[in-house]
């Protein structure tokens, strides 16, 4: 069955579109055949000149003629040298089949790859790149270990799913602004259906417009009736809220072994809370994982101020903050020095550093052997509360005994106004509300520099059988402003998760839980004269779908009761932030 199936897979499918390029390229349209005999969609630029190319694919479901119409890179690479290969994912647009997202990724990446590796055109070495979504297909392809994979770039991604679907056990309530807008317009032109528009343009315009706050506020989750038409496989991934093998279409974090390739990791401090978790995560189990040598010594991680796809030379500017020069990469660039060492063997393009940090607050990049740094000193800051204010203190050793209490209800959840593209902005109006509790050091007398995960050990109890806690750090300074290091949908926690995701345990109403809040990255120098503030509450909207705090299922649920939580600090229930601190070294 294997030999029949590649046999049929080799068989190169290219359709009479051709076309000179000026810039003395060939462009071709291409229909990639699959095993099971779908038929995916392509455009391939290749140099007009005889010879073979490395070859290097894009796969994505959100259009490659868009794509075609605004992306320099293929042309650039294309000019350089190399065979690139743009396709459509299964069930979009030009390609044939059924989309359910990400269901078919791991055998469509691995034929898509090989098919191209297999051209009289191509040398056989295969490069992949693309962020999100075509982020997540190429670490899907590579757990399938195709022969002809070089080199990989998984741009702003994860490599599992439960910090992707179920971020810290709550549900991801964003796909909303993903289907709405996206997948649906083809799904309705497949269907002829003229219930609303075919093109992603108008439907994204007509969604903006609308009263999306509704839908994010609809309960239970199970039955919204806005994604029943088109997006069954929402409904299922409601149904399976547990980390368990169900997951394994869209789960990699078993298969780095069978990983032979090197991979270019790049992610950013405002990127989705899933990037740099999937960036760092990855980076470190290629170094400890992979199968050759190689794949081991030669990844790659770059970590900048960015937010989620947002980088290029020029953009610098992300909300509030303004991260200078140094903010911007040529990631083109950067990414073809890459595949010249891997697909092409030019030793001279080795030069790239096997982690690169941006530092804010000083705006300056850190060039880095590992990841996370050895060097830098877990330091820990510890919550003073009042007990009769929301506003509290850390400090360096545990103080008094105290309890902050505050009262969370679901049906008025803190709003992120940054949801769409997390960005850094002034975190005060967040932090006057009632139910956000503020913990804020002294004034700094010298500067404190933190690379790393930032962790918090928390002391917390409820009077709900369950309920959510999470955290924000912020820098703030001398003028008052109060600036979020870091996406806000980072650091989450579903009490009902706290010992695992594979499992759920309900609170006892009252009981004190030691919990740990983490999956925050970030690098900033909190200069002398600020201060360095974490903020404490329940809920992210509509970033997570808010807990009805009722203990029961909660996609069924549609009754949401107020909690009373409770942060407790002092010697008794030393709450703490634990920061990666780097020790005084001058640059």
């Amino acid at each position: 069955m294997v030999s029949r199936c590649l046999v049929f897979l080799f068989a190169i499918t290219i359709s009479p579109v051709f076309a000179q390029h000026p810039y003395n390229v060939v462009r071709e349209e291409v229909m990639v055949p699959m095993r099971d005999g779908v038929k995916l969609g392509g455009i391939l630029y290749r140099p007009d000149q005889p010879g073979k190319f490395p070859g290097i694919v894009y796969r994505t479901p959100y259009s490659i003629d868009d794509y075609d119409g605004y992306a320099e890179f293929p042309l650039k690479a294309a000019k350089q040298g190399y065979a690139v290969l743009l396709v459509d994912v299964r069930g979009r647009l030009r390609s044939e089949g059924n989309f359910e997202a990400y269901r078919t990724e791991k055998p469509d990446g691995y034929d898509v790859i090989e098919w191209m590796g297999t051209r009289p055109f191509c040398t056989g070495k295969v490069g992949t790149y693309g962020g999100s979504y075509p982020g997540i297909v190429q670490w899907l392809a590579m757990s399938q270990a195709p022969p002809h994979l070089a080199a990989a770039a998984p741009e702003m991604t994860p490599i599992g799913s439960h910090h992707f679907f179920y971020y810290g056990g709550a549900f991801s309530h964003p796909w909303l602004d993903w289907f709405v807008p996206y997948i649906f317009a083809d799904k309705r032109k497949r269907a002829n259906d003229i219930s609303g528009p075919w093109d992603d343009e108008p439907a994204t315009e007509e969604w903006e417009k609308s009263d999306r706050r509704k839908w994010y506020q609809f309960r239970p989750l199970i039955d919204l009736p806005l994604l029943k038409p088109y997006a069954p496989e929402y409904y299922e991934w409601l149904r399976h809220p547990e980390l368990s093998s169900w997951w394994d279409f869209v789960n990699v974090e078993k298969d780095f072994g069978k990983m032979r390739n090197p991979v270019f990791l790049e992610s950013g401090w405002y990127d989705a809370a899933y990037g740099p978790e999937g960036a760092t995560r990855g980076f470190n189990k290629m170094r400890k994982e992979a199968a050759t040598p190689e794949a081991r010594e030669q990844s790659i991680l770059i970590l900048g101020p960015w937010n989620h796809t947002s980088l290029n030379t020029r953009k610098t500017k992300f909300g509030e903050m303004d991260f200078g020069p140094n903010a911007g990469m040529d990631y083109d660039a950067e990414l073809l020095r890459f595949y010249d060492r891997h697909l092409k063997g030019r030793e001279s393009s080795s030069g790239i550093p096997a982690v690169s940090i941006f530092v804010m607050g000083v705006n300056e990049w850190r060039t880095e052997k590992e990841w996370p740094l050895t060097r830098a000193v877990p330091t820990s800051f510890y919550l003073s509360g009042t007990g009769a204010s929301k506003l509290g203190t850390l400090v360096t050793k545990p103080g008094k005994d105290a309890r902050d209490t505050y009262v969370f209800d679901p049906s008025n959840p803190f709003w992120d106004k940054s949801y769409e593209k997390s960005y850094p902005y002034d975190q005060r109006e967040n932090e006057s509300r009632p139910d956000v509790l503020v913990y804020t050091s002294d004034v700094l007398t010298e500067d404190v520099e933190v690379i790393g995960e930032i962790a918090a050990e928390l002391f917390v109890s409820s009077g709900a059988l369950d309920t959510d806690f999470s955290i924000t750090l912020s820098d703030v300074y001398p003028d008052g402003r109060s600036i979020n290091l870091h996406g806000l949908d980072a650091g989450y926690l579903r009490m009902r998760y706290r010992g695992g995701f594979e499992y759920q345990e309900l609170m006892k109403p009252g009981e004190v839980y030691k919990i740990r809040l983490g999956q925050v990255y970030t690098a900033n120098r909190f200069l002398k004269g600020h201060r360095i503030r974490l903020a404490i509450t329940s809920s992210k909207a509509p970033h997570y779908d808010p807990n009805p705090n009722t203990g029961r299922v909660i996609a069924e649920e549609k009754n949401l009761i107020p909690a009373r939580n409770t942060v407790h600090s002092g010697v008794k229930y030393p709450s703490r932030i634990i920061l990666p601190a780097m020790p005084s070294i001058k640059y």
